[in-house]
């Protein structure tokens, strides 16, 4: 025999509060964000999250206004040629596609930095993300204001297929093959990192990679 039943016990979520569902989901979103202004230590480390490409410095900007300590460390980019005129170079993000963030680490700062605009999520993920030590990303940051990233920079000649390591940085110490690069050793190189067991590929400056 098949029963029916027709009749549902309880009260739908958010039914009878007079806030749109919308409303609620913001509202939890920026609640979950404010456990992200919570300031960690100076010699706390950081964490890396991957953002849409070219969205860096929005997020960046978000994260700021937000009062969450931000950092997308920046370098001069390429010139363009175009119709016999020279397009001057101009500041871009080191690493296209990552922003850094430190923050007193919580799964509810976790959760609210994954609902910005543009977030893609956490390197590592939210049980186990990468932590870049401070002095690491102090360091990383130096090497950009330096000059010693920029795009016009010579460095040394890669190929492609070659395996490399990254020696600053956010992903320092992980390894991957060269799937792209210049012949004349300036630019970058797209590096398929292993990371976390998986491949990765990264936008990198042929600066910060060496031969394994």
């Amino acid at each position: 025999m098949t029963m029916r039943h027709n009749r549902f016990d309880g009260t739908p979520v958010a039914v009878g509060s007079g806030e749109r569902f919308e409303d609620r989901m913001r509202r939890i979103s920026a609640g979950l964000l404010r456990a992200a202004t919570l300031r960690a230590d100076d010699n706390s480390p950081w964490f890396v999250i991957r953002v849409m490409s070219g969205r860096e410095i929005p997020v960046n900007n978000a994260l700021d206004d937000a009062g969450i300590e931000a950092l997308v460390p920046m370098r001069m980019g390429p010139e363009y040629r175009r119709r016999h005129r020279v397009m001057p170079a101009r500041l871009i993000p080191v690493i296209t596609g990552y922003v850094l963030v430190r923050f007193l680490e919580s799964d509810e700062a976790f959760l609210g930095i994954s609902g910005l605009d543009h977030v893609i999520g956490v390197l590592g993920g939210y049980l186990n993300p990468q932590r870049v030590s401070h002095f690491e990303v102090n360091r990383f940051k130096a090497l950009a204001e330096q000059g010693a990233l920029d795009w016009e920079r010579q460095t040394v000649v890669f190929r492609v297929g070659e395996t490399v390591r990254v020696k600053d940085g956010p992903f320092a110490a992980f390894t991957g093959r060269i799937v792209s690069c210049r012949a004349d050793g300036k630019g970058d190189a797209v590096v398929e990192l292993t990371v976390f067991g998986g491949l990765t590929p990264v936008l990198t400056p042929l600066a910060i990679i060496e031969r394994v």
